[in-house]
């Protein structure tokens, strides 16, 4: 049986998305991933935040700036909403509509895993090639049988396939590599910017499409639908959406938050 939703905190949430005062978000309390996990497990399954009973259709662990497998859990509209965050931050990274993509990514249920990724290609109209991690020459041997014919003009990268890919050679190598990222690649999100590959930061607790990079390079661009803060330098989010709503959740990951206009045109804030 689920837990009952907090009303204290639906009703909060309720206010915050009405445009609450940042006096009134700084009453609420920052989770920590430890926090996060431990409300969890003390109300199984997913907590008390705002759980809709008859409409999670997607289920899995996230394990992303926690400290051990975390259940969590997305409605209909909730992976509505994320498919067509991640085809803005794709088409924004560059790759168009209807255009050829092929990703490395884990085949599991949760982000940054291959089916939320597809979700993503499929709102954008974009072919969607799942090869699985590439990591040694056999693997990249297996993908070019692929690539070869397909040709993609975008690979969608996990960390461990995108620091081999950009070593190797002898293989139609694309004009881009979006990169998946978490938490647990702080390195990578501070990293010189590299002009072919676009970084992408998903929380899979909070949400799937955090941020990405645009061809300008000047950060990534957050989401319009997360409420994001800076507390005491490390970024704290709201999903102001989904049908299990943490509130004010810090994710480990550094940063400041620029509201500048971006040349690229976009007009939302970017995490620096």
């Amino acid at each position: 049986m689920l837990a009952a939703p907090n009303k204290d905190a639906a009703a909060l949430l309720a206010r915050l998305r009405a445009g609450a005062a940042p006096s009134e978000w700084s009453r609420v309390p920052v989770l920590r991933g430890a926090d996060f996990a431990a409300e969890v497990e003390a109300h199984p399954p997913f907590g008390r935040y705002g759980v809709l009973a008859d409409d999670l259709i997607r289920t899995g662990l996230a394990t992303a700036a926690l400290p051990r497998p975390t259940p969590i859990a997305w409605s209909r509209a909730d992976l509505d909403r994320e498919a067509a965050l991640g085809a803005r931050m794709l088409r924004r990274a560059g790759l168009a509509p209807r255009g050829r993509s092929s990703d490395t990514l884990d085949g599991g249920l949760v982000a940054p895993g291959t089916l939320a990724v597809t979700d993503a290609l499929d709102a954008l109209d974009a072919l969607a090639l799942p090869i699985g991690p590439i990591v040694d020459p056999a693997g990249l041997k297996r993908a070019v049988e692929v690539w070869e014919i397909v040709r993609p003009d975008a690979l969608i990268v996990d960390p461990a396939s995108l620091a081999f890919l950009r070593a190797a050679d002898g293989y139609p190598r694309p004009r881009l590599f979006a990169a998946i990222l978490t938490p647990a690649d702080a390195a990578l999100l501070a990293a010189p910017v590299e002009r072919d590959v676009m970084r992408i930061l998903s929380v899979p607790h909070v949400g799937t499409w955090i941020a990405g990079e645009c061809p300008a390079h000047t950060g990534l661009h957050l989401a319009d639908d997360i409420h994001a803060e800076i507390v005491d330098g490390r970024l704290v989010l709201t999903p102001l959406h989904r049908a299990i709503t943490p509130l004010r959740v810090d994710v480990d990951v550094r940063g400041t938050i620029d509201p500048s206009p971006c040349s690229c045109g976009d007009p939302s804030p970017r995490l620096v």
